[in-house]
């Protein structure tokens, strides 16, 4: 599910840290980015860290995603929790074939 994902995190998140959910990233075969690009295929949008005194309060991430959206790019956009019932359901994909191969 997060194999080959490139995968962006923007806003502060409640339960991990960037460097960890970068790492969960890494260790379900994904790829974390710290920048969109048009290789991005899901951005996590944490608490927004909105500026008042912009004209657009949308993080720069999120109005780039929505730039390659409207370009055609397919760009997945999940909350915190959203990507880690992701995780989950990924991580337990693993574990049922590992249980399957050795049970």
């Amino acid at each position: 599910m997060l194999r080959d994902e490139r995968i962006v995190f923007t806003g502060k998140l409640d339960t991990l840290s960037r460097k960890q959910a970068q790492a969960l990233v890494t260790a379900l075969g994904g790829k974390p980015q710290v920048a969109v690009t048009k290789d991005t295929t899901i951005l996590v949008v944490g608490k927004a860290n909105t500026n008042l005194f912009q004209e657009d309060p949308r993080s720069l991430k999120m109005q780039k995603v929505d730039t390659l959206q409207q370009e055609g790019h397919s760009v997945c956009v999940l909350s915190e929790q959203a990507f880690l019932e992701k995780a989950l359901l990924h991580l337990n994909q693993v574990v049922g074939i590992m249980k399957g191969n050795h049970g």
